[in-house]
């Protein structure tokens, strides 16, 4: 008589590809990947035989990335047990999976481009915003001098943002930015013209307002730009690891800056430390 075994089911096929996490909670901290550039996602690739733990250097800079490998033992219908005797618990709903241990969880969607990313192989191709790359004169940002107002993103790796506006003889320009709510970035502003360097501004008022602002006088019409820098990329350009990084507005008036509610006194502080990551700390 012969008999028949039920067939395995095979629920790797279930989970295997290339994901992006979109949001994680790691030990307590609850982070948004999906709003933030992809110099800073969380890439996992799950084959038949591996999970693989992707995310970009620590500094961003870098033409190297960091990778977190634990070998798959089994896969059930509910848990992935490695060989280290540790497991994650997986679901499936739509185009999501959602991988727990404990209390941590963290939720991914496929990934549909190639990898790794360019940014992350050549800083060059910085995606931080919808104007970049603008880290050199040729690639400026054309800005009007009606007063529009831009937002961008300073990223670390001396990320220089560099804009063009045409200017009028004899008229009175004022070059403002402002860094957005929440962030510590401390910027500062420079503006050239074809023969080199004409003003520079670091605070408006020191310890009272950081942000920088230029007022200045066109001498002559035609084209002119200028450098947003951060301060701290001045006083040490050759150490990116705690760099800062954060959103912040840009405008240039003939009449008026970015207008402001009364600032709190600020005081310049030490370099920013980076924060700890927990990019390893969720496979631990």
């Amino acid at each position: 008589m012969v008999t028949c075994e039920d067939a395995t089911i095979d629920y790797t096929s279930d989970i295997v590809g290339v994901y992006i996490v979109e949001t994680a909670l790691v030990d307590g901290v609850n982070t948004s990947y999906s709003t933030l550039p992809i110099e800073e996602a969380w890439i996992i690739d799950i084959t038949s035989d591996n999970l693989l733990s992707y995310m970009n250097d620590i500094n961003l800079c870098d033409s190297t990335f960091e990778m977190d490998a634990r070998i798959i033992d089994t896969v059930t219908d509910t848990s992935i047990i490695f060989t280290d005797d540790t497991n994650l618990y997986y679901s499936v709903s739509g185009d999501q999976l959602t991988l727990s241990k404990s209390d941590d969880v963290i939720v991914l969607v496929g990934y549909g481009s190639n990898f790794p990313p360019a940014s992350w192989t050549n800083p060059r191709y910085l995606t931080n915003d919808i104007y970049e790359p603008d880290s050199s004169l040729n690639l400026a940002t054309r800005i009007s001098a009606a007063g529009t107002i831009q937002t961008h993103y300073s990223a670390v790796c001396d990320d220089n943002d560099f804009f063009i506006f045409e200017a009028l003889d004899s008229t009175i320009y004022i070059i403002e930015a402002e860094a957005a709510p929440g962030t510590d970035i401390d910027l500062t502003l420079s503006l050239f013209s074809g023969q080199g360097l004409i003003a520079y501004n670091d605070d408006q008022v020191p310890t009272t307002n950081v942000d920088p602002k230029i007022e200045w006088t066109c001498p002559s019409t035609g084209d002119y730009y200028f450098v947003v820098k951060k301060y701290w990329d001045y006083l040490d350009p050759d150490d990116s690891s705690d760099d800062e990084k954060g959103a912040y507005d840009i405008s240039v008036d003939v009449t008026k800056g970015l207008l402001k509610a009364p600032s709190p006194e600020i005081i310049k502080v030490q370099k920013p430390v980076q924060a700890i990551r927990l990019f390893h700390n969720f496979f631990d």
